[in-house]
Order: structure tokens, then C-alpha cells, then sequence
């Protein structure tokens, strides 16, 4: 027995050493392991390491990109964590390579030891590892990408497939808590690369033969899910489900020829020829065998997906383009292999058979081994290897150019292109406007607001010096390309901003803005308080914030609940305030808390959907009728000069306008708009200020057209647009998450960072403040009368510790005593 067991330990050991010579040569080759690290997104993986090593534990909130975000929210932060001592010693250079050497030595070691342990075929391992290792598709995650952290989420759950094989095979509670705890971190690592290998062994334990099958199943199912909480519950919370959070809508994606399958820049030459060989020498399909295979059909078909014409919503996650889905082909591929060339030890074949094709098995892995490299390394096309290091490259020219203060944390950057954002924060410790990694920005349409107003011809300065200011933008760059030149030629008179560097060749152009505000501002500026959906707080903001609304001259505030329940602080300090029909709450609380705003001298507007029998005597029109307007029959008093010919057509795609129409005039009201002869817009004076009934669905309709005449009328509903408020005040950011504002004499501070339910806020006495979505998406904190100082703090919700007690009940179940099962059958 003794003798039989050494050759078996000499040849896991010889494998084992192999598969690391493999890695290790390849790595070397395409470069891997000396120089800048390769990769696309290099430079965003070294700004999180950097970032986390500098601010932790305070290091959750990511203020440098996207106006502020969640630093891990919906990107987990395993890799980062595990790194952070390399990154601490080393550098976060040095702490990306070795996580990209781990990953893949993981995962050629995880996949042997998955086929070694369930077919007890040395050469059926080495061919899955080796199909898997060698093959540049899973190199170009590295190379070309830069996406580590998938690599390295493979690594670890190729190991949990190694584990979940012994634990199938003995019954082992060590080897079913291994297999958990490793599916749990793959998933804390990259969430759809742990998911889809969870998936895989789900049910791969579902098909295998043994008792209580399903109970196994569903026990390894939510040991993982408990296990891997942290990495899962807070971005379903935040995001209301897992469509919500990971799911994409509809989208362009690249096609991928057929030909990827076979390109040894691709998949490689060997792993089709390879499949078919064990298939043929497996003889008879097992149930591994078909498994696999059906896994192999599922990723390729995410493959290709596009050139099938599929819609991107029925399969799409977000960042997991389908032409970049080739490393799971090539992983499924070689385990398929591996599995069939290993069960045909016990197929009825003849041993020239298995023998045959396990020897040109090797030869082809061999081959791929030599051919990939080289090609990859020799390829100027997609996929290459990528480094954004090189004086060529777009980043080095980028670098080249732009020239910022980094210590500069009081105003944001805005970089056009992601070869400037994606080194900008690893650089410099100012604030950047764009995003690199987009997944888990908070207010994407605020930013494409924000880019549209920077680039979009024709150009509105109303709305581009909204944007600088709302957004503190000292500076912007400009691509040499029509998405982002639409007004080069505005910017270039000088008058607006002022041109300061060009490249050579001129790609970028850098633009500095004079007189920029600060991220934190002390402001007196009064309030529109929106009570509505985040359609209708959209609609009132653009409106206010291209007609100069600013956080010195007017906020538009964002109150997410009813009516009835408006706090005080807002309506003290709001000059208006407008409720979407049917977000009242108790209506009658809420028309005494308005009533007696508006006797104080606040306005209060109505934006009314549909018909209504009867409005209280507060509003100036007794009810409403909906109607079907077909052409506008309009006639305003006392509003000017208000050209209602120009009003857009009241229609709706090819049919009528529909709208509420006042059906009577009080007689203490007056009628401010009508339409043939009946109010659509109303006003009924109340102490100093004033109820407005607005018909016709008429901000709707201004947003939708576009129509500048309508939207300068609403505005004026609101009340004057009053002179800047700003106060003087001193700001200190403490650390990632805790920022402190000092203010004399102001009402409020005005913070442009992103609003996120965690961020809380107290005054210099140590009482609470609450803090209220402003903006663009932004914050705005009341203050009390006095000098002061406000902390701001992102926090942590309760969920943040939940998951922990989720986590020790997935530890407690991994222990628990479970059913045995047999070895693997066929």
C-alpha cells in the first residue's frame, strides 16, 4: 500500500509544480509579472488598494469619483482587504501583481484538484488546469482588462470546486464548511464569478447520487448566502433585489466571431480539438459529463448572445460584456475535458482509446501553451496587452497634459475619457466628477446631466455654469472627438473659461474655471421643497437649475415621504413648495401645515394628475375634470408677457393631451392661465403668500418638449429668484467619511457630494441634524442660528451589521452534523 501511495503523492506534486511552472512562464511572457501592471482598469484596482490602505477603517465612502459614492457598496472589497498588507509594505503595484499570481495559481490548482479528486485521473486534472491556465482568454481578464478581482474570485472558487469534490466523495463536515467558506469568498471577491461557480456546484450536489440530495443542496446553498452576506445584502437593500443591482437594460454589445473558439489570442487551439477527444474516449455520456457540458452550452451562449440578436435585458449583468465571457468558456471547456478524460479510466473503451487521447490531449495543451503566448503578446488588436504605463498610451498622454493640484480637496475635475479618470484618483487626492467603474454610482442621470451641459452643442450657459457651480468643477478636459468638442469653439473665446494646457497630438485640452465654489458651502439661499417621486423632483430641479438656481441663490430639495409630514426646518427656510398630486398623506393634516406656510409667506404649488370632485377651500379651484385636449385654446392674465403661441402642441405621441382642467373658479382666486375659458393655472392668496393650482400636466409637458417659454412660466411660479446668499465658512475633511464645516451666520451648509441615506450630520453641541437630498443629487444640511461647526459622517446602516450575525449563523451551520454521502457516481 505504502508503494502505491508514493508514486500518486510524486505525481500530484509533479502536477502541482507544473501547473505553477505554467503560470509563472506564461505570466512572464505576456509580461505579467514585471513592470506597471497590465490591464485596462490597472490603474482603478491601484486606486481602491491605495485608497483602502490610506483611509482604513474610515474608507467605505469613495469621495474622489462620481461626486462621491460607495467605495464597496456593489464592488466587494475581499481581494482588497486580503492585499492590504502587500499594499501597505509593497506598494499597491506590487500588491495588484501578486493577486493576479494567486488568482491564477488558484485557479490551475483548484481545477486539478477538482478533476484529480473526483475521477482519480492525474492526467484528467493536469489538462483541465492546464486548458484552463493556458488558454490566453483567461490571461486577457489580466492583460487586456485589468480585471483582477475576477481572476482572483475564480481562483478561489476553482478551490471550492476542489473542496465541494472531496466533500461529495466522503461526507466530510470539513471539506462541506471549505467549500462554503471558499464559495463565500469568491463571492465576496466578484459577485457573478462566485455566482456562477456557486451555481455550478449547487448543482453539481443537486445531480449527485447519495441520500437527501436536495437537503444537501439546500444546506451548501444558505450556508453560502449567510456566509457571503456582506458581500450581498447591503446592495440588494440599497438597490431593492438583485435585478435591480446587478441587471442590465437594454444596450449595444459587441459581437464575437466564431473564430475566438480556435484563435490562440482567444480561447486557443487546443481546447475544442481537446473536447472532442475525451467526449470520443469517454464512450457512453455520464452524468458529470452532461452536466459540464450543458454549463459549456449556458456560457457560450452568453457569448454570443449578441450576434443571436438576444435582448441584453433578458441576460445582461452589468460589467460583464458577453465577448469577455471566453474565460469561462475556456474553464467550463477544460473541467469538461478533464472530467471526461478522467471517467474514461472506468469507461469499456479500449485502453489505445483513453490512452490516445490522453497523450493528445497534452500535446494540444502543450501547443496552445507555446502558440498563445507569443500571439498574444504579438497582438495590436483586442485582445493585447494593455499597458496604460507606456508613453504611447492614451493614459501617458493624458498624464502628460492635464496639470491639477492634487492636494486640492474643496473643488472637483472633470475628466472627459476614462484613460484620464482612471489614473486621476491614484494620482491625486483632489475629487473627480466622472466615474470610472460605474456600477454603483449613485446618480448616473445627474451626471450625464452635468457631462451634457459640459459637451452637448448647442451649448446653454445657463445650464453648463449650473453644473460647474452645483458640482464645484475648477476645471474640465476636452477630447479631441465630436462627442465632446460641441463647444470648443464657445470655450475658446475665453470670456467662460480659460484654456490651459493642449496635448501633442492635441487629443486633450484642459480648461480651468474662474471663481469656482467649494465642495462645502455655508448658504442662506432659500428652498423649493418637491414633495413627489424622483420624476417629479427631476423635473422641478432641471427646470430651477437651468434658470439659476444655484446653493447661493435657490435649493431645490428633494422630500422623499408625504405632505403631511414636511419637517419644519424645510418649511422655515423654503420659499416654495410643490407637491405631486397623491403624495399628500392624512390630506387634512397636510392642508393645515400648508395653510399656515403660506399665511407666514410661503408659496405652495399643486402639480395636479387627473380629476378631483372637490378641492377644500384652500386651493383656488373647486375641482378638476380630466381632460382629452386635442389643441391648446390658451389665454393668460397677469403673467406678462407670455407668449402662449409658443406653447409646444398639446399632443401625446399621435394622440390627445390628457390633462386636469379646473372646473370652477373660487371667488377669492384668480386665474393665472386658462384653457378655453377654464383655469389650468390658478392662484388664491392666503396671508402673504400664496396657493397655485397647476393644470394640464403642465410640467410634464415642458420637460418632455423641451420648451423653454413653458418652463421660464412655471418657474416664475415659484417665486423671485433672489441674489447669491453664500456665507463664508471654513471646511476640513478628516478622512474618507467625516468631513467638518464651520459656518457663522448661515441657515444652512451646502454640501456638493453625493445624498446617501447613511451620511448623518450633527452640530458643534453634539445634536443630531438632518441631512436632505439637494440638487443634483447632492446634500444640504439645515443648521441652527449662530456659529458652529457641522460634522458630516457616513455611517452605517443596520444592515451593515446584521450581515455579521448572518455570517456567524453560516458559521454555526457549517459545523452542524449532516448526512454522508457516497463517492461520485457516474
Amino acid at each position: 500500500m505504502r508503494d502505491v501511495r508514493i508514486p500518486r503523492v510524486l505525481l500530484d506534486i509533479g502536477a502541482i509544480v507544473l501547473v505553477l511552472a505554467a503560470v509563472g512562464a506564461v505570466g512572464w511572457v505576456l509580461a505579467v509579472w514585471t513592470g506597471f501592471p497590465k490591464g485596462t482598469d490597472a490603474y482603478s484596482h491601484l486606486t481602491r488598494l491605495q485608497f483602502l490602505v490610506e483611509f482604513f477603517p474610515r474608507h467605505e465612502w469613495l469621495y474622489s469619483w462620481a461626486a462621491g459614492m460607495p467605495a464597496f457598496e456593489t464592488y466587494p472589497e475581499l481581494p482588497y482587504l486580503l492585499a492590504a498588507p502587500v499594499t501597505k509594505i509593497f506598494g499597491a503595484p506590487a500588491a495588484l501583481v501578486a493577486l493576479a499570481f494567486v488568482g491564477m495559481s488558484l485557479l490551475g490548482l483548484g481545477l486539478y484538484g477538482t478533476v484529480r479528486t473526483a475521477t482519480g485521473s492525474t492526467v484528467g486534472g493536469l489538462v483541465a488546469a492546464l486548458a484552463a491556465v493556458g488558454s490566453m482568454a483567461t490571461w486577457t481578464w489580466i492583460v487586456n482588462g485589468g480585471v483582477y478581482a475576477r481572476v482572483f474570485a475564480a481562483g478561489i472558487a476553482a478551490c471550492a470546486c476542489w473542496a465541494a469534490a472531496r466533500w461529495l466523495g466522503s461526507g466530510s463536515r470539513v471539506a462541506f464548511a471549505m467549500t462554503a467558506l471558499l464559495l463565500a469568498a469568491a463571492i465576496a471577491s466578484h459577485q457573478f464569478v462566485g455566482a456562477v461557480f456557486a451555481f455550478g456546484v449547487g448543482m453539481a450536489t443537486l445531480a449527485h447520487p447519495g441520500p437527501a440530495r436536495l437537503r444537501r443542496a439546500v444546506t451548501l446553498a444558505v450556508a453560502t448566502f449567510l456566509l457571503a452576506s456582506p458581500a450581498i445584502v447591503p446592495a440588494l437593500v440599497r438597490y431593492g433585489g438583485f435585478a435591480s443591482a446587478f441587471l442590465g437594460l437594454d444596450r449595444p454589445s459587441l459581437t464575437s466571431s466564431a473564430s475566438v473558439l480556435i484563435d490562440p489570442r482567444h480561447i486557443g487551439v487546443a481546447l475544442v480539438p481537446i473536447i472532442v477527444l475525451s467526449l470520443i474516449a469517454a464512450g457512453s455520456p455520464r452524468r458529470a459529463v452532461v452536466l459540464l457540458a450543458g454549463a459549456l452550452t449556458l456560457v457560450t451562449l452568453y457569448l454570443f448572445a449578441p450576434d443571436l440578436g438576444i435582448p441584453t435585458h433578458l441576460y445582461y449583468v452589468n460589467g460583464i460584456e458577453p465577448f469577455t465571457i471566453t474565460f469561462l468558456v475556456a474553464i467550463v471547456g477544460g473541467v469538461l475535458a478533464g472530467f471526461a478524460l478522467g471517467l474514461a479510466r472506468r469507461a469499456s473503451v479500449p485502453a489505445w482509446r483513453r490512452h490516445g487521447a490522453g497523450l493528445l490531449a497534452i500535446a494540444l495543451v502543450a501547443l496552445n501553451l507555446w502558440l498563445g503566448p507569443a500571439a498574444l503578446r504579438a497582438s495590436d488588436g483586442y485582445p493585447r496587452v494593455e499597458d496604460s504605463s507606456a508613453p504611447a498610451s492614451s493614459e501617458a498622454l493624458a498624464k502628460r497634459t492635464i496639470t491639477v493640484y492634487g492636494g486640492d480637496l474643496a473643488h472637483r475635475f472633470a475628466p472627459a475619457t476614462a484613460a484620464e479618470s482612471v489614473w486621476f484618483s491614484y494620482l491625486y487626492a483632489k475629487p473627480q466628477l466622472r466615474d470610472y467603474y460605474a456600477q454603483g454610482v449613485l446618480y448616473p442621470d445627474w451626471l450625464a446631466w452635468a457631462n451634457s451641459a459640459i459637451y452637448t452643442a448647442p451649448f446653454r450657459e445657463g445650464r453648463f455654469r449650473a453644473a460647474l457651480d452645483w458640482f464645484a468643477l475648477d476645471g474640465f478636459t476636452l477630447f479631441d472627438d465630436p462627442n465632446f468638442t460641441g463647444n470648443l469653439a464657445r470655450f475658446q473665446r475665453g470670456d467662460l473659461v480659460q484654456q490651459v494646457a493642449v496635448s501633442e497630438p492635441p487629443a486633450y485640452r484642459q480648461f480651468a474655471v474662474r471663481g469656482a465654489g467649494a465642495i462645502w458651502r455655508p448658504t442662506n439661499a432659500p428652498l423649493v421643497v418637491v414633495v413627489g417621486g424622483r420624476d417629479e423632483y427631476d423635473t422641478v430641479a432641471r427646470m430651477a437649475l437651468d434658470r439659476g438656481a444655484r446653493p447661493g441663490t435657490l435649493l431645490p430639495i428633494w422630500w422623499q415621504d408625504t405632505a403631511d409630514r414636511v419637517p419644519s426646518d424645510l418649511l422655515q427656510r423654503a420659499q416654495a413648495v410643490v407637491i405631486e398630486d397623491g403624495r399628500f398623506g392624512d390630506r387634512a393634516t397636510a392642508e393645515r401645515s400648508l395653510a399656515a406656510y403660506a399665511t407666514s409667506g410661503g408659496r405652495v404649488l399643486l402639480d395636479a394628475h387627473g380629476s378631483s370632485s372637490s378641492l377644500t377651500a384652500l386651493w383656488p379651484v373647486d375641482g378638476a375634470t380630466d381632460e382629452a385636449i386635442a389643441e391648446w385654446r390658451l389665454h393668460a392674465t397677469g403673467s406678462g408677457n407670455l407668449r402662449v403661441d409658443q406653447f409646444s402642441p398639446a399632443r401625446y405621441d399621435d394622440g390627445p393631451w390628457n390633462a386636469p382642467v379646473g372646473t370652477a373658479l373660487r371667488a377669492d382666486a384668480r386665474v393665472i392661465l386658462d384653457q378655453d375659458g377654464r383655469p389650468l393655472v390658478a392662484e388664491r392668496a392666503v396671508g402673504t403668500g400664496a396657493v397655485v393650482w397647476v393644470g394640464g400636466n403642465l410640467l410634464y409637458h415642458a420637460k418632455a418638449y423641451g420648451n423653454d417659454i413653458e418652463s421660464d412660466f412655471l418657474f416664475g411660479l415659484f417665486g423671485p429668484l433672489g441674489r447669491d446668499a453664500s456665507v463664508a465658512g471654513d471646511a476640513n475633511r478628516l478622512d474618507a467619511e467625516r468631513v467638518t464645516v464651520r459656518s457663522s451666520g448661515a441657515r444652512g451648509v451646502f454640501v456638493s457630494e453625493s445624498f446617501h441615506p447613511k451620511w448623518t450630520a450633527r452640530w458643534s453641541d453634539g445634536s443630531a441634524l438632518p441631512v436632505y437630498y439637494a440638487g443634483p443629487g447632492l446634500m444640504y444640511v439645515p443648521t441652527p442660528p449662530g456659529d458652529g461647526t457641522v460634522t458630516l459622517e457616513f455611517g452605517r446602516a443596520w444592515t451593515d451589521y446584521a450581515v455579521w450575525v448572518l455570517v456567524l449563523i453560516g458559521l454555526a451551520l457549517c459545523v452542524w452534523p449532516r448526512l454522508p454521502s457516497r463517492r461520485p457516481g457516474p
